[in-house]
Order: C-alpha cells, then structure tokens, then sequence
C-alpha cells in the first residue's frame, strides 16, 4: 500500500509518503522555502513526488487532514466531506484527482490526525488516553480520545477552561505584546521561569469569562480590560508573575483533564500521550510525567507539521486496519550529496577537510561554536543533532552568544543541551530519558551553567548510540573537558526556518560567529583554526 500523506492548508504544511507502512519521505514547506510556518503545501508535494524513492504513478491512497486546499487535490464531494467532519465525523472516504488521475482520498478530521499521530507513538496500545491540545483545530480547541481495538473513541469535545489550551497561550502573548503568531506561546512560556505564581492575577484569569474561546470581540473586550490593571502590565517582572500564574493554571487543568480520564490499573494509571500544540510545553509535560508516575507519548512533531504523517498514520491504521512502522525523527527529507556540499562550501570561500572528532572537540573546548547536519533532518521544531548548533555550556556567555548574537532571540530564553544517555543515567538514577527535548530537569549547580535555566533547569535531549557522531563527540568533549553535555539549538538565522541543506547554513552563518561548519563527514573552518 502506497499512501500519499498531506496538511495542505493552514500553517506549517507538510507532505509524506508511505510505502507498506513505513514513511520512506516526508517534509515539512517551512524547510524548502526558509519561511517559518509556511502554508505552501503544493511546494512540498511537489518536491515529495520529484523523489526516487516515491512511485508516483503507484499511489493507493491519498490522506489529508482538515482543512483541505481544495485546489490541490481537487475532492469532488469536498463540501459533503466538511458538512460530515463539521457534524463530528472522524473521517470522510471519497477521491481525488492526483497528476491527472482518480485516486481513493481519505479526510481526516484535524484532530483525529493529531490523536492517530500521538497514539501512533504510544504503540495505539488500546486504553490509551490521548488529549490533542492546540490553539484551534476543526471542531475544538481539545480534545480526549481514548484508543479502542479498531478506532479512536472520541469523548471529549473542548474540556479545557480558556486557560488550558492554545488559545489561553495566544492571548496572554497578545496580552503582553506579543502578537498573534504561531510562534507566540514559545516567546512567552520562557518568561514564566522568571517570575511566581500570584493570587491576584490567577482570581482574574480564572473570572474570565469562558465564551472568550469562541467569541473573539468578547476575547478582544477582556484583553483590553486586563491591559489597565497593574497586575498585567507589559513591563518584564510583571509579565512574568503573569506567564508563571497562567503555567501554573494551565498545567494544573491539564492534570485534571487527563485524570479525571486515565485508565486506572493495579499499579496506577494506564498509557497517556499528547497531540497538538500545548505537547511542547515541557513544563506542563514533566509534571505530568511526575504526577502520574509513568512515562508520557509525545511526539517531536506533535503541533500542525506532525500532520504530513499524522493523516497517513490514521488512514493505514484506523481506516486500512494497517499498522504502520515506528517513525524515525529524522525523517525531514534526505541527506544532502557530499557534491551540493563541496559546491556549497567552494561558492562561500571556505575550504572542506574530513570530519574530525578531535579537532571538533578542541574548538567547542576553547569556546568554539559548530554548525553540524547530518544526514535527514528532525520532523518538528526541535534540533536533535542533525541540524543543531553546538557550543560549550560552560564557556563563560555562550548563552548570549548562541541565543542573542548568533539567532538574535530574546535575551530571557533558555538553550537546551544534549546529554549521552549512559551519563544521564549516572546523574539522574532512575530518570525517564528525553529522546526529543520534551522535558526538563533540575540540572546540578555548575554542570552546564550556559544550559541552565533562571529556575535551575534543563530542557535536555538524551542521546544514544545509534547516532555515533553526535554520541562520539559528547563523549569526546566530557574526556577533554569534564562537561556532561553540548549546549543544542535550532540551526537557524533570525527569523527563518531551519536550514535544511548547506547552501542554507552557509547563507545563515557564513559571515556570523560560527566558527566550524560540519556536514556529515566533510567540515569547514570559517577561518583558519585556532
């Protein structure tokens, strides 16, 4: 079965192609164009269907989630299909036309293509609670599914106050003067570290009228009032009372939510996972993950980009009765060839050697910052060690150089850090592992004081040894250094996407204080080494 996988509206669109079960290609627009949360689905598909790998003329299947970009697939009987999901359906079988041919189509209603996506990394073990949480999806802003034999049972519709969704985290950024775009909550969750939870503010956002989910001149009447009261006033402390009071609620209607649903057991509760959005806040994750005594199914693409596998994996498993492959996060697209490489890095002036671990080691020791790609990037906003910046989180203001000067972010916001699974285990005995930086950690006084949070935590990535390069370094700079661990960002510029290619990096970083690019087994100096 050959299945072609589309989010072909909306933003953070993306294209996957699956071939008996196993997504063989995916990408994400935003990795193509550099535009973040890019709505050009036809970009990627495109792209998707140029692949050697992909047989074209061989599609089965064709799933999409809602909304659909009707001039793309061209659904004869879209409006059938819409009025269907609108009045609760969770999917919608018909056809469509692909490069001139009809092809079987399977409409996934928006939120059942988060669920099957989140479950699909809980292993669809039936009991499985899973809540989608976003800023809006078809029909909700949550939703609770619980996962059956064949299906997705869906029992909750909007079980969340206003301050527990995506919508809550919009508004408070809109509050505070952020504006209004996808990439707001993640600006503004970093600013609760700085502040306490206050009483004052939690009595007024609580009294909050709960229409505001669903009627935004209500919404934007109550944003104008909370602006004249002190208690919400823009200035940075108090902003961070704010954030830290709305963290504090939100994750404690989370929490309820899911145990007032859980599946109990002799030993305690039974599978949870997390879809949508809200599934990055690791505040909101760890707590869960500690309140409920057991490990938590997130994926790493788990907001709207999760969708170009999330829509496949519902039609093979829930629709076909197929069980698809367990997804490799680094499945964005393909490594680049070494000749775009060495043609990349000859057009910028910068002269390519064999890659180096000890050479490597010695720079990130004497306060060196690396770009390093390896091979597929990650599905998803987190960098996991395919399209990541490096640095020493013990070098006296990385932290300012990386964030600040190198990605011109905002000065209150952490890095994480990547971290060998074996010496994660020596430092957090019995510690759940963080395979894709979905969780944090108290990080010891002076480990990684660069990683380290104003709150004292982490946002760390556990690494195995199935990725030797990354895992080999780490090792390698703890021999020389005694440092635990690399500080591990998003390889981006100022408000671009992340790189996907060298030509990318180099566009970013090449005249920048970058001081090594590493592309699989060539690297570049951007001057002469130290």
């Amino acid at each position: 079965m050959k299945v072609l996988s589309l989010h072909s509206a909306g933003h953070d669109t993306g294209v996957g192609y699956f071939e008996d079960g196993r997504l063989l290609f995916g990408i994400e627009t935003e990795r193509l164009t550099r535009v973040k949360h890019d709505y050009r689905s036809d970009i990627a598909l495109q792209h998707v269907l140029s692949q050697e790998c992909v047989d074209t003329d061989g599609i089965d299947l064709v799933a999409v989630s809602t909304p659909v970009r009707s001039a793309l697939l061209r659904i004869p009987d879209l409006d059938q299909a819409m009025e269907r999901i609108n009045a609760g359906a969770p999917h919608h079988r018909t056809t469509c036309d692909l490069l001139g041919r009809r092809v079987d189509c399977v409409v996934v209603t928006h939120e059942l293509s988060h669920a099957a996506l989140a479950a699909h990394y809980a292993g669809h073990e039936t009991g499985t609670l899973v809540l989608v949480n976003e800023g809006r999806g078809q029909l909700t802003r949550s939703s609770l599914f619980r996962v059956e034999e064949d299906r997705l049972e869906w029992i909750a519709k909007d079980p969340l106050p206003w301050y527990g969704n995506g919508f809550g985290w919009t508004a408070i950024g809109h509050l505070l003067g952020f504006g209004k775009s996808p990439s707001v909550a993640g600006k503004v969750m970093a600013l609760g570290g700085y502040g306490q939870p206050d009483a004052r503010i939690r009595e007024q956002l609580q009294g909050v009228d709960p229409r505001v989910m669903h009627d935004l001149e209500l919404a934007e009447r109550v944003r104008a009032e909370l602006a004249e009261r002190p208690e919400f006033h823009p200035e940075f402390e108090t902003a961070a009372h704010v954030v830290a009071t709305f963290q504090e609620l939100f994750t404690e209607a989370v929490h309820d939510v899911l145990d007032q649903h859980v599946t109990r057991t002799a030993t305690g509760v039974g599978p949870i996972a997390l879809g949508g959005g809200c599934a990055l806040n690791i505040v909101a994750n760890s707590s869960l993950r500690e309140a409920f005594g057991r490990d938590i199914a997130v994926p790493p693409a788990c907001g709207d980009a999760g969708h170009l596998a999330g829509a496949g994996i519902y039609a093979l498993t829930y629709v076909l009765g197929q069980r698809p492959e367990p997804l490799s996060v680094y499945g964005n697209g393909t490594g680049e060839p070494r000749a775009d490489v060495l043609a990349a890095l000859d057009t910028s002036g910068l002269k390519a050697v064999p890659y180096d671990t000890q050479a490597v080691t010695r720079l990130l020791a004497d306060g060196g910052v690396v770009a390093l790609t390896e091979g597929a990037a990650e599905l998803g906003p987190r960098a996991l060690g395919h399209r990541s910046l490096l640095g020493s989180p013990a070098a006296s203001g990385m932290r300012k150089r990386m964030s600040e000067k190198l990605k011109q972010r905002e000065w209150y916001r952490p890095l994480g850090a990547v971290m060998r699974d074996e010496r994660f285990a020596q430092l957090y005995p019995g510690g759940r592992p963080s395979p894709y930086m979905l969780f944090e950690y108290q990080l010891p006084e002076g480990t990684a004081p660069e990683a380290r949070h104003i709150n004292g935590t982490c946002r760390i990535q556990t690494l195995g040894a199935d990725q030797p390069r990354l895992h080999g370094l780490l090792a390698s700079f703890e021999a020389q250094t005694g440092v635990p661990a690399l500080i591990n960002t998003s390889l981006n510029g100022p408000g671009r996407a992340i790189a996907h290619t060298a030509r990318h990096v180099l566009d970013d970083f090449a005249h920048s204080d970058v001081d090594l690019f590493v592309f699989d087994d060539v690297m570049a100096y951007r001057s002469e080494p130290r």
